[in-house]
């Protein structure tokens, strides 16, 4: 939803119902998620009033003519889950039935998901092969240097985009061995705001420091934006503009554009999760690299969950710390 659109939807009761709900939960809540909440929920409320149905509370036919819509308008099956999940947890946190739950509105869900398929769309993983690609095609210029920190960070840490740009320099603490633990204030799962410290190889910190040096950043964000004329900017780097850098790369290293397209700031994290699983490592492992709190959105990163099956020694590892059988029904 544009923001013409958010801007048409009146002060209306809903609206209000939904600024309370915010008020309640902001601190249980990261700011992300109550952004998600705010911009899913109001697009809700806008379909609503132009129709004249009631959004907060909501019916079952509303939604699931909500659904049927961003169906029919080609969105994606997560991107209409999300919207959906949203309104679910608005009902919650206002103590009302929740529309959801009802047989139509699921019956709506799978009509969305024969209509579109059931395994969802998501970034292409990339794999070492491509990652040297894009390392390869970034240039030598301030742009070149700053990109190929980008992505070395975002290989290393498996942050999300989101934390990638919110990195700061005063938070980096360096090692005898060239090293250096870099510590993330907050995550997308961290409701505590208890952060984590990231380690950095020495190749890694290599390129990052490389960056900072030559923007001379000491302090403030790591990642920051540069102007045409070359002028490194205060302002940390937008988040977005990590997806269209990555594809930047992608064309420049000749990729086909079906690769290009598939590319996101995703990528890195679902490639350095796929390849983490391949060098052996557990499930638990690459959740506390990559700040996952549910092994199922792990798995649901890595573009084929079943590829982890074809590795004895991620098995047999994963299988000897959890306890469980590797005897596997598939």
């Amino acid at each position: 939803m544009g923001m013409n659109a958010i801007e048409d939807v009146k002060d209306s009761l809903a609206v209000q119902g939904l600024k309370k709900v915010l008020k309640k939960i902001e601190d249980a809540y990261s700011p992300n998620t109550l952004r998600a909440y705010r911009a899913d929920f109001l697009e809700f409320i806008h379909f609503c009033e132009k129709r004249e149905l009631s959004s907060i509370p909501a019916n079952y036919e509303s939604v699931a003519l909500f659904v049927d819509a961003n169906v029919d308008r080609g969105c994606s099956i997560n991107f209409i889950k999300r919207k959906i999940s949203a309104i679910a947890s608005i009902h919650k946190f206002s103590r009302l039935p929740n529309p959801v739950q009802d047989i139509d509105v699921q019956l709506a869900l799978r009509r969305m998901a024969r209509k579109n398929g059931r395994i969802n769309k998501q970034a292409y993983g990339l794999n070492k092969k491509l990652f040297d690609d894009l390392m390869q095609a970034a240039g030598n210029d301030i742009f070149g240097i700053r990109d190929r920190a980008l992505l070395q960070l975002g290989y290393a840490s498996l942050c999300r985009r989101h934390e990638l740009v919110q990195l700061l320099a005063e938070d980096i603490k360096s090692n005898e061995d060239g090293s250096v633990l870099l510590h993330q204030r907050s995550g997308k799962t961290d409701t505590e705001k208890r952060g984590r410290w990231i380690y950095l190889p020495p190749d890694v910190w290599d390129y990052v420091r490389t960056w900072l040096e030559a923007a001379n950043i000491k302090e403030g964000p790591i990642l920051r934006g540069i102007t045409r004329g070359g002028k490194v900017m205060s302002e940390a780097y937008g988040p977005g503009a990590i997806n269209r850098t990555y594809k930047r790369l992608a064309r420049r290293a000749g990729f086909d554009e079906t690769l290009v397209a598939e590319l996101s700031s995703h990528s890195t994290r679902v490639g350095a999760a796929q390849e983490l699983l391949r060098s052996g490592a557990s499930l638990l492992q690459v959740m506390q690299r990559g700040g996952w709190g549910l092994p199922q959105s792990v798995l649901k990163y890595v573009k084929n969950a079943d590829m982890i099956y074809e590795y004895p020694t991620w098995r047999k590892k994963h299988f000897e710390s959890t306890g469980q059988s590797s005897a596997i029904e598939r």
